[in-house]
C-alpha cells in the first residue's frame, strides 16, 4: 500500500500562508503560543522587561474566566501604547485544546495564549506563580515595569479593577 506524502499540517500552511501579502490564515486557526511550564512563564514575563505585564489564569470551563476575557482583550488594547503586556495561560487539560482554540478564535485576543504544561506538579506550578494563589480561577498576576510582582488579583475582575490595578503601574 503506498503512502500519502505531501500533506500539510494546519499550521504549516498557515505559516506559509501568511508569507504572501493579502492572504491570512483562517480566523479558525488556532492561536495558543504553545505550552509552557513555570519557567517557561518566567522567560515569557522576562521578555517584556520595561513593561507592566498582567499575567491571567483561565479555563474554558471556568464561567468567570470567559466572561472576564472580553474585559483583558479591551484592557490589552487600551494600554498596549502605554506599556502594558497581557499574557493569558490557560490551564485546560491537553484532551480540551480544540476547546480552548474555538475559545480564542472567537475572542480573538492580540496578546499570546499559552496553555501550562501537561505534567510536573500542579501545586508546585501554582506556587512558583504566587505562594499565596490557592489554584482558584480566574487568577491574574500583575508585574512591574523593572519584572518584580507587584499585585495577585484572585477571582473574576472587571474592567474598572484591572485598569485601575494596572493604571497604578504605567505612572
Amino acid at each position: 500500500m503506498r503512502r500519502r506524502t505531501g500533506w500539510i499540517t494546519r499550521a504549516a500552511l498557515a505559516a506559509a500562508l501568511s508569507l504572501w501579502p493579502g492572504i491570512s490564515p483562517a480566523a479558525d486557526a488556532p492561536r495558543l503560543s504553545g505550552e509552557l511550564d513555570a519557567r517557561g512563564l518566567a522567560d515569557a514575563i522576562g521578555k517584556q522587561k520595561g513593561k507592566v505585564v498582567l499575567v491571567n489564569f483561565w479555563a474554558t470551563w471556568c464561567v468567570p474566566c470567559r466572561q472576564e476575557f472580553p474585559d483583558l482583550v479591551k484592557l490589552e488594547r487600551a494600554y498596549r501604547g502605554r506599556g502594558l503586556a497581557v499574557i493569558g495561560v490557560s490551564t485546560d487539560l491537553a484532551k480540551d485544546l480544540p476547546a480552548v482554540e474555538k475559545f480564542l478564535a472567537a475572542a480573538r485576543p492580540d496578546f499570546p495564549n499559552y496553555r501550562k504544561k501537561s505534567g510536573g506538579d500542579d501545586q508546585d506550578f501554582i506556587e512558583s506563580v504566587d505562594g499565596r494563589w490557592g489554584g482558584e480561577l480566574p487568577f491574574s498576576v500583575l508585574y512591574s515595569r523593572d519584572g518584580n510582582k507587584a499585585r495577585a488579583l484572585s477571582g473574576m475582575q472587571s474592567y474598572a479593577d484591572f485598569e485601575k490595578a494596572v493604571s497604578a503601574l504605567l505612572k
